[in-house]
């Protein structure tokens, strides 16, 4: 059983940043129709991500620091990254 817990820890460490850099990039890649519901998918996954990053804290996990990156890159990245829909402007 010790296996399956660290093959979960693994996993949370992985999932969760790929997660919240989908999100991020759907949003900044996507025009349109295509981007309202990427933006729907980034609330979501940075509501998520936000709600596991306070568990995560609480309870001293030792993948800590990782959801807390994550929610800080997503954050920031919001505003750093540049969109396709201001290009196609042009």
């Amino acid at each position: 059983m010790p296996e399956l817990t660290e093959l979960f820890a693994v996993v949370d460490a992985i999932a969760l940043p790929i997660l919240g850099l989908w999100a991020l990039l759907s949003t900044k890649l996507s025009v349109g129709e295509a981007l309202r519901r990427a933006e729907r998918r980034f609330m979501i996954a940075l509501v998520i991500i936000s709600l596991v990053t306070l568990r995560t804290v609480m309870r001293l996990d030792e993948v800590w620091l990782i959801h807390t990156l994550t929610l800080a890159s997503m954050v920031l990245g919001v505003f750093t990254v540049p969109s396709r829909e201001g290009a196609l402007a042009v």
